[in-house]
């Protein structure tokens, strides 16, 4: 079963996240050969199949999980409440995979956007 983590995004924001791998002694789990994938979803995936963000997830010898999320990205998260998880997948011959983390995604709704979008245009109207 997967540890609990509930992310907190500013939409429009960059993200990043350090996740360390231990056992349950809490020594460090050697992720040699190892890959990682954590997705947000906008609700558990064998009911909702489509991908909300596909979160940068990138192994850092010997125990560390590098997890990030650009600008556009939180930027396309339009909702409030998603879902994601972070597996890791051994190295050839076993290829298992593991769920370290998962939990809801809580998204604040941005305030500041580019400049001009979605202004509204005031005539005067004599």
């Amino acid at each position: 079963m997967p540890n609990p983590a509930d992310l907190s995004i500013y939409q429009g924001d960059d993200w990043a996240a350090t996740v360390t791998v231990t056992h349950q002694d809490l020594s460090p789990v050697d992720l040699t050969g190892y890959t990682a994938q954590a997705q947000v979803r906008t609700g558990p995936a064998d009911q909702e199949p489509d991908v909300a963000a596909e979160i940068q997830s990138t192994i850092q010898l010997p125990n560390l999980v590098l997890l990030s999320l650009s600008s556009a990205q939180t930027t396309a998260l339009t909702g409030t409440i998603y879902y994601w998880d972070l597996q890791i997948v051994s190295p050839a011959p076993y290829n298992q995979t593991l769920t370290v983390l998962a939990g809801k995604v809580r998204v604040t709704q941005e305030i500041t956007r580019e400049p001009g979008a979605g202004a509204a245009r005031i005539r005067r109207i004599a």
